[in-house]
Parts: structure tokens; sequence; C-alpha cells
């Protein structure tokens, strides 16, 4: 199954030079939920609502950009957000604010200076909140939330279409949550996001697989007798139609594939870490826009897309820096996402990394980047893992024994697997990623069920 390329949401790779940014993009995750103290529910890719919720909140974002049919505008400070997720809603999230240059690159608009959010970290749809042909948008960037009233889609979700799918989620069999602010009444903004996914309510334990990672099997075997072919296709991939153009080195010592010309070198790890740098110098006036280093990265890493296999790849982060953008991306596999906390780089360097993917990209061309290669599938054990949140914070301040409860804070709680530096197969099992506000990440094992007597 080839890898599915997203950014915070999803990217579908394309193979010309030119990439199409309003091809087709996807959130991290959707939340659907009835209300205060209702279930909150994780609508999945695969799941059949997923495309539907999506092609609606694609329709409204561009009402949004291009200011169409919007009839009201109303702002509001961030603490507002947890009022608006303790709402009957359908809610949108990114892992990294959208900026609005990025957002009307992706669906081909023109964003006009109506559109008040300097982007799109979270969105929430509140067709609960319709009068007659119209409803509620709530769009939060981090700093502030912004609500417009706007008409709902031709040919989209109606009111009884909304309803209809969260009676029938009621039905099915999928994991339910509840938001933090339904339980700890003494919230701060500065110290809990409100909308962080809890588990409060129902079985203490559920079932969870391992996970196995490996160093992709080409890479494993260039180190083996007769291992040219390897190299070759390795050469390839990495290289595309200038692979005759690089001078190819295989280091025994150090057990490092090299590939090399006078503008860029390539190294790869035996843990399979991809390191790429750029050679020469920049210009400041090279830096561009977003947009325009995006398309890089993207170009730089689908035309690598075969080294991975089994995980999706979604944007985690943007930031500028002085003449080029930094561009994190992560993995998710079966849509629990795959973490990487602290994990060293095996060069002189010794870096440490928390992202499989960091690039740093100008308008131009990519100048260096990070790619921790691995290949994952599903393990066979069955475990049953503690879901509590309570639980989770007795682990957290028993193991990390620095941090203050007075000042610690969440900004967001997930699951995940970790992957640890290693050459050699991995099982993983899921563990809690405990982000703060600080942008700290705090790795917690999730308990066992104990063995019954």
């Amino acid at each position: 199954m080839p890898t599915n390329f997203l950014w915070g949401f999803f990217y579908k790779a394309q193979r010309e030079t030119e990439y199409d940014m309003g091809d087709a993009f996807k959130p991290y995750r959707i939340v659907v939920s009835e209300g205060f103290e209702s279930p909150h529910w994780v609508i999945k890719e695969n799941h059949e609502y997923f495309k539907p919720l999506w092609n609606d909140a694609k329709a409204y974002i561009k009402y949004l950009l291009t200011d169409k049919n919007v009839t009201s505008k109303e702002e509001y400070g961030k603490e507002f957000w947890g009022d608006v997720v303790l709402k009957k809603s359908f809610v949108f999230e990114f892992k990294t604010c959208i900026s609005s240059e990025l957002l009307a690159a992706f669906l081909n608009e023109k964003w006009v200076s109506g559109f008040k959010s300097e982007g799109i970290y979270k969105m929430a749809i509140l067709p609960s909140e319709s009068t007659g042909k119209n409803l509620n948008i709530y769009v939060f960037d981090g700093d502030k939330v912004n609500k417009y009233v706007v008409p709902f889609v031709d040919k989209g979700l109606s009111t009884e279409d909304y309803d209809d799918i969260i009676a029938s989620l009621y039905d099915e069999n999928i994991e339910s949550y509840s938001v933090i602010k339904e339980y700890v009444t003494n919230y701060v903004y500065q110290y809990l996001s409100p909308d962080v996914l809890i588990v409060a309510q129902g079985p203490k334990y559920r079932n969870y697989k391992n996970l196995i990672c490996n160093v992709p099997e080409k890479i494993r075997n260039i180190q083996q007798p007769n291992s040219s072919q390897d190299l070759d296709d390795i050469a390839k991939i990495v290289l595309g139609e200038d692979e005759d153009d690089y001078i190819r080195s295989i280091d025994v010592y150090n057990k490092t594939i090299a590939f090399q010309n006078l503008s860029n070198m390539y190294r790869i790890y035996t843990d399979g870490l991809l390191e790429y740098k750029y050679l020469h110098g920049v210009n400041s006036y090279e830096k561009g826009s977003k947009v325009e280093a995006l398309k890089r990265v993207l170009e730089f890493i689908n035309h690598r897309e075969k080294l991975v296999s089994g995980v999706d790849v979604y944007l985690s982060g943007i930031v500028e820096q002085n003449g080029y953008y930094s561009f994190t991306f992560d993995y998710k596999f079966n849509d629990i996402a795959v973490s990487f906390n602290e994990y060293t780089v095996n060069n002189k360097d010794k870096n440490k990394l928390n992202h499989a993917i960091t690039v740093d990209a100008n308008s131009q061309r990519v100048l260096s980047c990070y790619w921790i290669l691995k290949e994952f599938k599903t393990g066979r054990e069955n475990l049953m893992l503690n879901v509590k949140f309570e639980s989770l914070f007795d682990d957290i301040f028993n193991l990390y024994k620095d941090i203050s409860i007075k000042d610690f804070s969440v900004k967001d709680i997930n699951m995940a697997y970790e992957v640890k530096f290693s050459t050699e197969s991995q099982s993983l099992e899921p563990v809690w990623i405990v982000e703060t506000m600080e942008g700290k990440r705090y790795v917690v094992p999730m308990q066992k069920k104990p063995p019954e007597v």
C-alpha cells in the first residue's frame, strides 16, 4: 500500500514537478460531539462520514477565505474555544496552524482581508446553532476565536444530516472520549487546553496491537555480499534522473551510504536515517513565500516516498527562520501517531530529532533534511492498556519528579508508538505523549492490565 502524504492534514502525492496544492488535504482528526457531558468521537479517515464532513468543511473554508456569503463576524478571546467544544459540534483539528496564505493555495482561492483569522488551527461547524438557512462556523487560530455566520452549502449536509450522523455514532462500536473541561472546572487556558480528549468514563482498559518497526530492507541489505543491486535501487530512488552525476560510496567502518556531487550530499545510516545537505551558500532574497518553500519540500519528499512504506506522513509544524522556513513532518499508522522523542542522530553532530522528517527550505530548493526511514506493520500482540485520564496523571508526576504540579500545562494528549534509535527490528507498544504549552513533550508508558489470578 503506498504511503499517503499529509500536511497536518492530507496531501495527495502527484508526479508532476509542480504540485497542485489545491488537489486535496485533510485534517489531523475530526471530532464529533452531541455536547456537554455527551460522547466525543474521533472520526478516522477510513470512516464513511469522514469524506462528507470534510467536503462540507472545505466549502465553508472557501466561504471564509473569499468573504463570500458571510453575513456576520464576531471575535472572542482564545478562552472562548472552551465554550465551543462543549456544544453539539463537528470539530476539524490541524496539527499546526495553517496560515491563510497556505489555505488559499491549497483550495485555489484568493484570500481577502475579510477573513480576520491568522489561519486555521481548529474549526468547528455548529449546525445546532442554525437559523433558517444559515449556521455558525468558529475558527480558532491559537490566539483568538472568530465566529462567522454563513449559509448552508448547496447540496451539502443539512441540520438533519448532521443529527443523523450523531445518532448513528451512538450505535457504532467505536471509542468515545470526553473533553477535559467537562471534568476540570478550574481550568485556566494558560495551563490547560480545554478540548484535550480524555477517557473519563467507560471501561478502564482498551485493546491495542503492538507495532513492528524496521529499517527498510534495502538499507539493511546494503552491507551484505552482492548488495550492488540494492545500492543501485537506492540511488534511483534518492537521486532520480540525476543518479549518474553522483559519486557513490559505502563507508564500511561507519556503515554509511553516501552520494555526493558538487552541490548536494546524501548520507543514509544503518538506523535508516537519511541526511541531506545543500553544499552551497544561499541568498536571503531566495527565501520567498511559505507556499513556494512547501512546494519544494513536497517535491523532495514525494520523489523519495518509496523509501518508506506502511505509514501516512503529515505536516506537524512550520517555523519561519531568517532566510528560509523549517518544516516538520511525522508518521501515523492506522490513525495512531508514531513519535520520535530526542532521537539521536548517529553522526558527528549528535543532533536530537523530535520528528520523523525535519526539512529546511526556501522558495528555490531544499537546504537540508533529516528523515528517519522506517517500515511498519501490525504486530500479533494483544495489549489491554489503561486509558483512564487520572491514571495517566498519577504516572506522569511519579515518572518526572522535576515537574511542578502548580505550573504544569497541557496543550494536548495523544496516544502514540514511540520509536527509539535502533538498527534492529523493534516491537513498539502505545505510550502517552503529553505536550505542554511551552512545547515540551513527556512520554509516559501506558499501564497494562494485570493478569487475572
